[in-house]
């Protein structure tokens, strides 16, 4: 796999959304690692320069919301995923410093769309 393809860390705790997400975003030509709580997602931050961070607000050992918002350096793309869409629950994840707010389920291709978007990638 090319190093100069953009690194995505998917952090959510649920396997089936962790797997489908991480294997649409690879063959649409991504790089993707896999955390499934806040902790394991700043060690793999910390590993690697990540390109896009895609976060479940709800993790086991805290909020993906939070997570966003104690970041020093912010990956270049970074997108909230959560059930709930309402106007406040996409000014928290604003507030917080993330660039996108999702609900879930993921439209796979409104997730790739959006970090082509950000990332500067063409679709």
């Amino acid at each position: 796999m090319s190093a100069d393809l953009p690194l995505v860390l998917v952090l959510d705790d649920d396997d089936d959304t962790s797997t489908l997400l991480g294997m649409a975003l690879r063959r649409r030509g991504f790089r993707v690692v896999v955390a499934r709580s806040c902790e394991e997602g700043r060690a793999r931050l910390a590993e690697n320069p990540i390109d896009a961070l895609v976060t479940d607000v709800s993790l086991p050992d805290g909020s993906g919301i939070e997570l966003v918002a104690s970041l020093a350096a912010k990956p270049r793309a970074t997108i909230v995923v959560s059930g709930f869409g309402g106007d406040d629950d996409r000014e928290k994840s604003r507030m917080a410093g993330a660039h996108a707010h999702l609900v879930k389920p993921v439209d796979v291709a409104r997730l790739v769309s959006t970090l082509n978007e950000m990332l500067a990638r063409p679709s």
